[in-house]
């Protein structure tokens, strides 16, 4: 029997089962006792015959991706936007906003390890990832704000350093939906048996009631 998992291991092949909670050194009880009647584990309450089944705990990897990308929406996206912004750079010099684009590169590159360190520490102190299983909840929000940060970043390197070639599709992108506009409104005009005469006026069809 392994120690660490004595119930087997969840679907992920990774984390243990614990169906009577965990001890204090966060491994798996192997039994109930010394739960309060009725509970179980660590005192969670036992599930009652019919009520939805706990929500499980995401995978290592899952924690791990929900932790870089975390790190990347609320600390490498706003340090390198940060580093563009021509009022912090005449504030604090253009070498520290160098350095504020550095320290993004940096994170980057170490952002994996730190999640993987904090991962390896929830399996010793179990609540120390616990505000992660709230992430799920609030993903919209997340997801919004993330958008928010990269939308910003985007504009600010443009303008700092506008690009011709972006310009020049701005245009033809214009150009485009002009035409399609004018494709839509001519179609829409010719299932109404509208046309245009020779004084560029409207012509409008004549109804049936004035026409016999």
């Amino acid at each position: 029997m392994d120690d660490k998992a004595p119930h087997g291991y969840e679907e992920d092949g990774v984390t243990p089962r614990a169906p009577y909670g965990h001890r204090a050194d966060g491994t798996p009880r192997k039994s109930n006792r010394g739960a309060r009647p009725g509970q179980r584990g660590n005192g969670n309450r036992a599930r009652r015959p019919g009520s939805p089944a706990a929500k499980k705990s995401p995978s290592d990897a899952t924690r791990m991706q929900q932790l870089c990308a975390l790190g990347d929406m609320m600390i490498i996206s706003p340090l390198t936007a940060a580093s563009m912004t021509p009022g912090l750079s005449k504030k604090i010099g253009k070498a520290q906003c160098d350095a504020l684009a550095g320290d993004a590169v940096i994170l980057t590159e170490y952002m994996p390890k730190l999640a993987e360190g904090l991962i390896v520490l929830s399996q010793s102190k179990p609540g120390a990832l616990a505000w992660l299983d709230q992430v799920e909840d609030k993903a919209p929000y997340l997801l919004l704000l993330n958008v928010g940060v990269q939308v910003g970043k985007a504009l600010v390197s443009n303008h700092m350093n506008p690009n011709p070639r972006l310009a020049h599709a701005g245009r033809l992108q214009g150009a485009i939906r002009s035409l399609q506009l004018a494709e839509m409104i001519e179609a829409q005009a010719a299932e109404m048996g509208i046309s245009i005469g020779s004084d560029d006026e409207p012509t409008l069809p004549i109804p049936d009631d004035e026409a016999a």
